[in-house]
């Protein structure tokens, strides 16, 4: 599109009677047009025939007898105050009467003091208009005399007759033109201050234009994401009701009518049916229809250190953008609440059986006491209020304890899910069934049990071995914390708890120690707490920490008096050889 195309789009109309043309010269106002095209304009008139022919129409419009039809204030006063009655309510014969004295009272002459009233009023205004009379002489005097100096003026002032010709003579001033950016200016203040109604509608058409055009992006975007939710396997049905209602009208003809289903199949009925969201119709509020704040399973450890303060460790959590979020992401992040609630209510449920360590539940908390030092808490909180990971002052090691329950915990819901499926199934209906359920809160304290007393046995076995190296004695430990693989820790840790312990498989590990390069010692761990000591000649289970520190310290004895007894006679001759000995008893 050219340049001259669009003069068009920067013309400014003004709204006003042109009375200037673009230089700032008047324009004459036309009066009509003569037959050799002529253009005929009306004659400018001077200020002292504009001014007589004003006068003229006082007294044409007004007539001679303007004073005649004066009033005095007096008179009006009198002629105009209406009577006002006291009382409402008053007979037809008190109204007369009154009426007729008031005639009489008007049919009296005036006396002396009425008559010198009316002359103080009078005489005033009398006198006053004799002055403007006299005023209006001189100057009509003096405009003829400005107009016509040959003719003799009569009748004013004489010391106005000494005055020259030209005293009143009229001078025309001409206005300096205006320079365009203040014509420019002028003109938008006139036209912004015109179009008001203008303005108006083109914001109503635009706020029209708007409103359609986001309904359109919604109504496009809302079978975008329902396209890319089905996609993605994600459930969709038909939704009898539409967002927010319990009723369904028969006017209402909305095609949107789908929703998605977020929750996992196998999922208890209450929690599926609660597991539906719709698809947001609204502009600017997220591809769902979400109602309430979003909600986390979160574990932690509270562990009381030896100078008396406390280290807390929780799962991992990491805010997220909620700028241009995906129907996609926001789906996995509806499903993992719910799957949290569910863990959660799981672990509720199995707070009674728990026989490992006391616990209770105290609104949406589940905590459970591992030692007098340490504190197991599951709780569900809201999102807001949570800090990011990791917290100041927390154990990396910790963390990932946490966090390996956090996700272990939704392994064992599958196996849950499985335990319903078998335990529904019609071919097992009104038989035995062999399969215990699965009980995450019991597996979940028996790993963190297990971890604190390999971390008790793994610290005492440090410092020992640190001592004896500063000793001079070579040591060598290795410590395998966790003997099972991933699948074997998560069967282990679904599978209930039993007294009996030939029928219960628990999570174990091993400890191997060699003093020396003379003799090495195993140890076999086993959860909750039990350390199997495998020695030489014997196989002892320890119960406490007093009884594997008193065999440490036999073992360790025996080893150096060995070590002491073998070199001894290593360094000897003859007969003094057989001198050394080892009493073991000792």
């Amino acid at each position: 599109m050219t340049s001259e195309s669009r003069d068009w789009s920067n013309l400014r109309l003004s709204l006003e009677k042109p009375y200037k043309d673009t230089n700032g010269v008047p324009l004459k106002k036309l009066l009509d047009v003569s037959s050799e095209e002529e253009f005929i304009y009306e004659q400018p008139k001077s200020i002292d025939e504009l001014l007589g022919t004003r006068l003229q129409r006082v007294f044409e419009e007004r007539g001679n007898t303007v004073w005649d039809e004066y009033t005095p204030d007096w008179a009006e006063n009198e002629s105009n105050t209406p009577v006002v009655n006291d009382e409402v309510e008053e007979d037809e014969d008190e109204d007369e009467e009154d009426e007729g004295e008031q005639t009489e009272r008007k049919k009296k002459p005036m006396n002396v003091e009425e008559l010198a009233k009316l002359r103080t009023d009078v005489v005033p205004k009398l006198m006053q208009a004799l002055n403007e009379l006299m005023i209006s002489r001189d100057v009509l005097g003096v405009y003829l005399k400005t107009a016509l100096p040959d003719v003799p003026s009569e009748g004013i002032t004489p010391e106005l007759n000494i005055l020259p010709a030209n005293a009143l003579a009229s001078t025309t001033v001409t206005k300096h033109p205006v320079s365009a950016s203040v014509q420019a200016f002028n003109a938008q203040l006139a036209v912004g201050g015109k179009d008001e109604a203008l303005r108006k509608s083109a914001a109503a058409f635009r706020t029209a234009a708007v409103s359609m055009r986001r309904a359109l992006a919604s109504g496009e975007r809302y079978w975008t994401d329902a396209i890319k939710a089905r996609n993605t396997n994600w459930s969709i049905m038909p939704a009898p009701l539409q967002y927010d209602r319990m009723t369904r009208r028969s006017t209402d003809t909305n095609a949107m009518d789908v929703c998605i289903s977020y929750g996992l199949e196998h999922s208890p009925t209450e929690t599926r049916a609660n597991s539906i969201v719709w698809l947001n119709t609204e502009d600017g509020k997220g591809p769902l229809a979400r109602s309430g704040q979003p909600y986390r399973l979160c574990v932690s450890l509270t562990i009381e250190n030896d100078n008396g303060s406390k280290t807390v460790s929780r799962s991992s959590f990491v805010p997220k953008d909620n700028q241009d979020e995906k129907v996609e992401d926001v789906l996995e992040e509806l499903q993992r609440e719910t799957i949290d609630r569910e863990i959660f209510a799981e672990i509720v449920n199995n707070v009674p059986g728990l026989i490992l360590a006391p616990a209770w539940v105290r609104e949406q908390t589940v905590s459970v006491e591992i030692s007098q030092d340490v504190v197991l808490r599951l709780e569900l909180i809201p999102e807001a209020d949570l800090e990011p990971s990791p917290l100041a002052g927390s154990d990396p090691a910790i963390n990932a304890i946490c966090d390996a329950i956090y996700h272990s915990m939704r392994l064992i819901l599958l196996r849950l899910h499985a335990y319903n499926i078998e335990f529904h199934h019609p071919s097992n209906k009104g038989k035995s069934f062999a399969m215990e359920r699965p009980r995450p809160l019991a597996g979940v304290v028996e790993l963190v049990l297990y971890y604190m007393f390999v971390r008790k046995i793994e610290k005492h076995l440090n410092e020992l071995v640190e001592g004896l190296r500063k000793a001079g004695v070579e040591m060598f430990l290795r410590i395998n914390r966790l003997g099972e693989t991933a699948g074997e820790l998560i069967a282990l840790l679904a599978a209930s708890y039993s007294a009996d312990e030939q029928k219960k498989k628990t999570i174990g590990g091993e400890i191997l120690l060699r003093i020396a390069n003379l003799q090495t010692f195993r140890f076999t761990m086993q959860a909750p707490a039990l350390l199997t000591a495998i020695l030489a000649q014997s196989i002892s289970v320890i119960h406490s920490m007093g009884q594997f520190d008193e065999l440490l310290r036999h073992e360790v004895t025996r080893c150096i008096l060995q070590r002491i007894y073998d070199l001894g006679r290593d360094k000897t001759q003859g007969p003094v050889k057989e001198a050394w000995f080892m009493d073991v008893v000792a």
